[in-house]
């Protein structure tokens, strides 16, 4: 074999190692026949692009019916940024009950997300816990923010003109743009982290008064959407919407407030958590199939080259 040759099959067999290194693959399962939970099955797989995409489980509960998808979806899907592939997501209510006079916690939506080789199984769909993070917050705060005093007619409600109020951090939110006016219904805000062309914190605010709900006082509830990230042990809440009848509710120090006192059941995501034996336990990482690849392929061409230089 002459230089020359030998030089341009090394070169040739370098590209096509680093392009195999640059490409890993991630299988998960995927069917959209699942709508019974105990006879939920699916043994189909699909290969995707673990730099791009990771597998999921949701089960939402849509008026009486309950919807489950087991698929993948890309890393930008969600409005909000995600720091690492391998999480809990909820949406959650906390409304009154008028009836027996009481604040309860329900379960709207909830999706496990993983980054391992059918690490979404259909027979976790069964360990995904109806009740969520059973997000909560103390019943004297609630009463305190959010319910209307007897002896008040109207609440004191910033309204922004449908304008969306964002910036880069949620304390330099200029709410000032808002202005407030007497509401006879509710007031209606939320707050937003959002992953839009920047990731921004986003504040709005308006009275039911000027919308289709019109001048009626509505229950006051909390939505709330949270990520668990289960490598941190680290709860970050991404969406705040509140229905409040308590004068000045609106203020933007309420959202904050929320996420201070927001407690939180991790007893139902045992079957999703790493075990933890010992305190030192670490945390379960997801496999890097980049490096599992880029490794075998210098194994590769190492054994290659030597061959070759043998023979040469």
């Amino acid at each position: 074999m002459s230089t020359n040759s030998f030089s341009s099959f090394c070169l040739f067999l370098f590209v096509f190692l680093l392009s195999a290194q640059l490409t890993s693959t991630l299988n998960c399962f995927e069917c959209n026949n699942c709508d019974n939970i105990p006879s939920c099955t699916c043994n189909t797989l699909i290969p995707v692009d673990a730099k791009t995409s990771y597998c999921i489980l949701l089960r939402e509960s849509i008026s009486d019916t309950v919807n489950i998808e087991i698929k993948h979806i890309s890393r930008n899907a969600t409005t909000y940024y995600i720091y690492d592939p391998y999480y809990i997501s909820v949406q959650e209510t906390i409304s009154f009950d008028k009836v027996l006079q009481r604040w309860y916690s329900k379960s709207n939506k909830i999706t496990y997300a993983c980054q391992t080789d059918g690490c979404n199984r259909a027979d976790l769909i069964k360990q995904l816990p109806s009740s969520g993070l059973s997000l909560m917050l103390p019943n004297d705060w609630l009463d305190e923010n959010l319910q209307r005093k007897p002896d008040k007619m109207t609440t004191l409600c910033r309204k922004c003109d449908g304008e969306t109020i964002c910036n880069n951090t949620a304390n330099l939110i200029n709410i000032n743009k808002c202005n407030t006016q007497e509401c006879q219904g509710s007031c209606l805000m939320g707050e937003v982290y959002e992953q839009a062309e920047t990731t921004q914190f986003c504040y709005d605010s308006f009275c039911s008064d000027d919308t289709t709900i019109g001048p009626v006082m509505q229950l006051p509830q909390i939505e709330i959407t949270a990520v668990y990230y289960i490598n941190k042990k680290q709860l970050e809440v991404v969406e705040i919407d509140v229905i409040c009848n308590k004068d000045d509710c609106s203020r933007i120090e309420i959202f904050r407030d929320i996420k201070d006192k927001l407690q939180k059941d991790l007893n139902g995501i045992k079957p999703f958590l790493p075990s933890e034996s010992t305190d030192t336990t670490e945390p379960t990482k997801s496999p890097n199939h980049g490096n599992a690849i880029y490794s075998t392929s210098i194994i590769f061409l190492m054994i290659i080259l030597l061959q070759t230089l043998i023979f040469y």
